[in-house]
């Protein structure tokens, strides 16, 4: 079979059912050797006998599904697979050819589910990745409902916030200001903008120092977000973690989180281009929160205040407004803090980012103060969909937190 002599191979097999017709691995691979010849009618019917023979092997009962879906019968392969995953939970493609069955079956929800399971049991599972991310935006496309997988359990905020934002744009002011009112709106808080901040840790620095609020959390102005119940999934994630944000990773290998590559890098996030006006669903992981993260990307990040006393950011050398980020929330975890990434907060950012000569210079200072080697950037490690309203793009996320286990 290895060697490409695939009839040989079956009469070989043959030869040895004639006189052992139970022989369950003989079976298997019987049925190996004729769904790669195209014969799913044999394929079927020697991994059944396989299967029944040895309840247990769910490798049998793979087959079983492959052939069943090569041949065309989707329920009967759908039923495969959901037997596989009892006996293999963690068998990802059993969940992944799930999904990919239910998505040709029409039951694009539930075939979310299933590639969503795939993906999440395997983070380099890219196709599963990929297929996850293009069936959730078909059903936002086709305004089709996904059924919560767990209840909501976001409680009403009662903690107090000091909201940071530094900007030198009059425009992105007031609509950033506008933002936190209206999602702080009942909730205990303050907003401070800094106008003319020498540097974003300094700035960042004198804002906690004045804080008195149980939690002070740190702002881009070019951001806009989708949940409308942002304060209290806020709160509550920091009822679990120390300080948060809604993209990191959990290793330091370069200066910025994307260096980390897959499986360590976490998060959600939309990014709008103002060009077009299309909205950007970005996902580097299938979980909307995320633990034991080691680094935090700036566009937002909430500490309790405490944390962020006890560790200040590095103003000495970072004294422009690049990589205070990375800086901070790696000298915060290694100090045992708890930092968490939280993609259920919807955040938008109109940027990508711009690494010019600015951001090489402080590249180079993180570089040297945490003795990292510095190799070539890697490629965009995000998932995502295009979406042209910012309604859209929210659903996109309300579905796809409707599909956690």
């Amino acid at each position: 079979m290895r060697q490409g002599a695939l009839h040989d191979a079956a009469a070989l097999a043959d030869a040895v059912l004639a006189e052992a017709t139970d022989d369950a691995s003989t079976l298997y691979m019987r049925g190996v050797i004729a769904s790669r010849l195209g014969d799913y009618p044999k394929a079927i019917s020697a991994f059944r006998r396989a299967s029944a023979l040895r309840p247990e092997d769910a490798l049998a009962v793979l087959g079983l599904g492959n052939a069943c879906a090569r041949a065309g019968d989707l329920d009967a392969a759908a039923d495969a697979y959901h037997a596989v995953i009892q006996r293999r939970p963690e068998w990802d493609d059993a969940h992944f050819n799930l999904g990919i069955v239910r998505k040709r079956q029409g039951r694009r929800a539930e075939a979310a589910r299933s590639l969503r399971a795939a993906w999440r049991r395997n983070p380099m599972f890219f196709d599963a990745a990929k297929e996850c991310v293009a069936t959730v935006a078909e059903c936002v496309r086709r305004g089709e409902v996904v059924e919560p997988g767990r209840p909501a359990t976001i409680d009403r905020c009662t903690m107090s916030f000091t909201i940071v934002v530094c900007s030198i744009n009059d425009a992105k002011h007031r609509r950033v200001a506008s933002l936190y009112a209206r999602l702080f709106a009942g909730v205990r808080h303050e907003l401070v903008v800094l106008r003319n901040a020498r540097s974003l840790a300094s700035a960042y620095n004198e804002a906690v120092a004045y804080s008195t609020a149980d939690v002070v959390l740190l702002s881009h102005d070019d951001i806009d977000i989708l949940a409308d119940d942002f304060a209290p999934r806020l709160a509550s994630a920091l009822g679990r973690f120390d300080a948060v944000g809604v993209v990191g990773s959990t290793v330091l290998a370069g200066p910025a989180v994307g260096w980390a590559g897959h499986p360590n890098l976490r998060g959600w996030i939309t990014h709008r281009d103002m060009t077009n006006a299309s909205w950007r669903v970005d996902l580097l992981d299938p979980r909307g929160t995320a633990s034991d993260i080691v680094v935090l990307d700036g566009v937002l990040i909430a500490a309790r205040r405490e944390v962020l006393r006890a560790v200040p950011f590095d103003a000495a050398t970072f004294d422009g407004f690049h990589l205070y980020d990375l800086d901070w929330s790696y000298r915060a975890s290694k100090a045992g803090y708890r930092l968490g990434v939280v993609g259920e907060l919807m955040l938008v950012h109109e940027s990508r980012g711009r690494y010019e000569h600015a951001w090489e210079r402080y590249a180079d200072r993180f570089c040297l103060k945490h003795a990292i080697y510095r190799g070539a950037s890697p490629p965009s490690s995000f998932f995502g969909a295009t979406f042209e309203t910012a309604e859209e793009a929210r659903r996109f996320f309300q579905l796809l937190i409707c599909l956690d286990e």
